[in-house]
């Protein structure tokens, strides 16, 4: 088991570097083995230190983070992103369950997401491969309906195309996805509200505290208090009365566009 991580940091600005070199000295479990301030730069640290983690900047001149993975051969690295927008691309990052970081970088953010870098890198089954290819492969995907979400369950991370997700209901902090021709859900340690961040953009709508459905997916609208919202796979969904009004004007949008 490794004790520490062997890291890098890419970051064009040398303030930006310099930012997160003093927050790294706190942090016992990261062991930096260089920088970078560009795309060229940061090949070959990686094929010379072999770094297990990447704290790599979105923006910089020239070329990506993103054009640095793109021209990779092999990721045996995890990624930390850190970049001054929330982007659209952000969405195909977390898609892809990989951390990113807004600057200016908040301490206890990065100390949470080197935390869970470490775990998962102690998991002999983990490969960060599959999530970055994930992730190029979303980068590059032009229809927003063709991106799959990362679902880690206890027997590894399953990659399930959005427009599959009939809907998607709480229990505690557990989250059931009901997928279309699936019997049975696949069950997430994480809250309904983390996905309700990631699809609401793609057609989803939170219509209960415990429910967030797939537009696409409802066949019928009850009227009621609330009302009730009947799903292709006859399932009922309840409408709680202050989620209506939200339910219906949603309804109406995502009808109008298809």
């Amino acid at each position: 088991m490794s004790k520490e991580l062997k890291t890098i940091i890419v970051e064009d600005e040398l303030r930006g570097r310099n930012a997160l070199k003093a927050l790294l000295r706190s942090i016992p479990l990261v062991n930096l083995v260089g920088e970078a301030a560009n795309v060229e730069e940061a090949k070959w640290l990686i094929e010379t230190k072999k770094p297990d983690l990447i704290l790599l900047d979105i923006e910089m001149p020239y070329k990506s983070g993103f054009d640095l993975l793109a021209e990779l051969p092999e990721h045996n690295f995890d990624v930390i992103f850190t970049t001054a927008y929330d982007s659209y691309a952000i969405k195909a990052i977390k898609f892809s369950a990989i951390d990113y970081l807004l600057k200016p970088i908040d301490p206890e953010e990065l100390a949470i997401a080197l935390h869970k870098t470490f775990q998962k890198r102690n998991n002999q089954s983990y490969k960060p491969q599959n999530q970055i290819n994930d992730l190029l492969e979303k980068l590059s995907s032009i229809n927003k309906q063709s991106f799959k979400i990362s679902l880690p369950t206890t027997d590894g991370t399953l990659f399930i195309a959005i427009d599959e997700i009939v809907r998607c209901q709480s229990f505690a902090n557990y989250t059931s996805f009901f997928i279309l021709h699936e019997q049975n859900p696949i069950i997430v340690a994480k809250t309904l509200k983390d996905y309700e961040e990631l699809l609401q953009d793609y057609g989803f709508c939170r219509v209960h505290n415990s429910h967030l459905i797939n537009l696409k997916f409802v066949k019928k609208y009850i009227k009621g208090e609330g009302g009730i919202a009947v799903m292709t796979d006859g399932f009922e969904v309840e409408v709680s009365r202050r989620k209506k009004e939200i339910f219906q004007v949603s309804m109406e949008k995502f009808a109008s566009i298809l």
